[in-house]
């Protein structure tokens, strides 16, 4: 006789419990018909509580990777510092060069993976709820650090700590609701929230290599590989799912503005610029993302295309799994007849 964990409901001769639907046997035994999780059976998930301190170690320890490498590399002489900036280290750059576009960059990675991260867990909402709560502690303990030392070094009028440390929230907060959407939502939705992901993750990638910082610099082939791999997870078991590709390349198109829009903003945010006017630095932003989304000179086709094949390549293969586990689930019905 099987046993299974969890609570079944019944409907009919069949049981729903946990992972698994169950057939109810003549001689009163029970065999398993399909497998509701595919991807991992819930004895290789995890607790909610583990999705706290995961998802706030994904956000820093992984998102801020590439900040901590250059503090490391600074230490190491692997690039050319003085002590005063070594002894200057933040848990995020909030005083760094290029602060504006690295704080965007790495909190948006560090919230898509810990957003990400609540797919761990046995219970989806559970670890939505946890991931939140751990990403906003380790968001608050980096944040209040970082925040603390420029102020203490520079002062508060002239270290613009206050504007940075609101972009790094903004970025978190954006970043964990996509990496939320990625990981519960349906197919057509995962697809759309990858489009900021797969922009920014040249500049991320970029940022691990010593002397440069996590800037988006739009290398094809990176934006390429990761346009295909997005495109083709926001396919399950249904081609028709492809459909949910036209939002997403029309945001990953518009997107692809970041970078420049970043780039121009950035002065805005410098130590010792005026004071901060929204309306100003919204016009400034406004004119790169106009003359990027309205020109095809400003997207490589090239890179284009082949994300476009990778797509289809990495969705044909999920197709392909889909069918040969519903194969998989059409024999453990005939075998549910079968004489023991």
């Amino acid at each position: 006789m099987a046993v299974f964990a969890g609570n079944f409901t019944r409907s009919g001769d069949t049981c729903h419990a946990g992972s698994a639907t169950v057939r109810a046997m003549s001689n009163g035994a029970t065999d398993t018909v399909t497998e509701t999780l595919t991807a991992t059976d819930l004895s290789g998930r995890v607790s909610g509580w583990w999705i706290l301190p995961i998802s706030a170690v994904l956000w820093w320890a992984v998102g801020f990777l590439p900040w901590i490498l250059h503090e490391i590399f600074q230490v190491l002489g692997v690039e050319p510092s003085s002590l005063e900036e070594i002894d200057a280290f933040t848990p995020i750059p909030v005083a760094a060069e290029d602060a504006v576009a690295s704080l965007v960059t790495m909190s948006v990675i560090g919230g898509v993976l810990a957003g990400a991260g609540a797919r761990l867990a046995r219970h989806r909402g559970g670890g939505a709820v946890a991931a939140v709560c751990g990403t906003a502690f380790a968001l608050a303990a980096a944040g209040a650090g970082a925040w603390w030392q420029v102020n203490a070094a520079a002062g508060a009028d002239d270290a613009k700590a206050d504007a940075l440390l609101a972009v790094a929230v903004v970025g978190t907060l954006l970043g964990l609701v996509l990496g939320l959407l990625a990981a519960l939502a349906p197919a057509p939705v995962r697809a759309a929230a990858f489009a900021l992901p797969v922009v920014l993750a040249d500049g991320w990638l970029w940022g691990l290599l010593p002397g440069h910082s996590a800037v988006p610099q739009g290398t094809w082939w990176i934006f390429a590989v990761a346009l295909g791999i997005a495109l083709g997870l926001g396919v399950d078991r249904n081609p028709l799912q492809m459909l949910g590709w036209l939002p997403a390349a029309g945001l990953v198109w518009v997107l692809q503005a970041a970078g420049p829009v970043l780039e121009a903003v950035s002065g805005y945010f410098a130590p010792g610029a005026p004071p901060l006017s929204i309306p100003v630095v919204l016009d400034a932003a406004w004119e790169p993302l106009r003359r990027t989304t309205f020109s095809a000179d400003e997207h490589d086709l090239g890179g284009w295309v082949v994300g476009l094949l990778l797509g289809v390549a990495v969705a044909g293969l999920r197709l392909t799994r889909g069918i040969e586990e519903d194969d998989e689930e059409e024999f453990d019905e005939l075998r549910a007849f079968a004489p023991r």
